[in-house]
């Protein structure tokens, strides 16, 4: 039983891969949110939902993230990161989407970048659009924040699949308080890949 156990030891361990630290990396991600709206419009997407023949969709994402190596693990750089939410039926369609432009730095708690836990922290600058089949109306821009936590591992030389949960906040004002001042909060799941 022994030889056995050893034998299997000795076949997982090779099959973990290391991924070569690089100059530079990218980010992509996509999910699922949990979006939480402003006291006023709290009660609207459930309503709506709830409404025959509508279908909802919800949808969360990270793009155009680049990424500078500070340390053996820690990296530092930027991203547009955010989520949709679109609700359709026959006749109409409203569509709610939260975006963040902001400085991004990821430190992972393994041995190197894109290995075991790791904790991010995003700033910027943040926006939220409301369109429906008549108009549309973008905020001001804002300040946003993002915290989240998660679980990467290589999977190849090159690249790393991360697993993350954040938490997000964007604090936005509307032209003539069309919509009011308010604050866009979503909780995300993501899978994405750093290479």
């Amino acid at each position: 039983m022994k030889k056995y156990s050893l034998w299997l030891l000795l076949c997982i361990s090779s099959s973990v891969a290391y991924a070569d630290e690089e100059d530079w990396y990218t980010y992509w991600a996509i999910g699922a949110v949990n979006h939480d709206y402003p006291v006023g419009l709290n009660s609207m997407p459930g309503a709506m939902e709830a409404a025959p023949d509508v279908d909802r969709t919800e949808m969360a994402f990270d793009m155009f993230g680049f990424y500078w190596p500070q340390s053996e693990n820690s990296l530092l750089g930027f991203v547009i990161s955010g989520s949709v939410d679109r609700f359709e039926s026959r006749s109409s369609e409203l569509q709610i989407v939260q975006n963040l432009l902001g400085i991004s730095g990821m430190r992972f708690f393994g041995s190197e970048i894109g290995d075991g836990f790791f904790a991010r922290v995003d700033a910027g600058l943040a926006q939220v659009a409301l369109e429906d089949n008549l108009s549309a109306v973008t905020s001001e821009r804002g300040f946003g924040y993002l915290l989240g936590v998660g679980y990467a591992f290589p999977v190849s030389d090159g690249a790393r699949i991360l697993v993350g949960v954040s938490f997000s906040d964007k604090q936005v004002n509307f032209p003539n308080e069309q919509v009011g001042n308010s604050s866009w909060k979503s909780t995300t799941l993501t899978v994405g890949g750093l290479w």
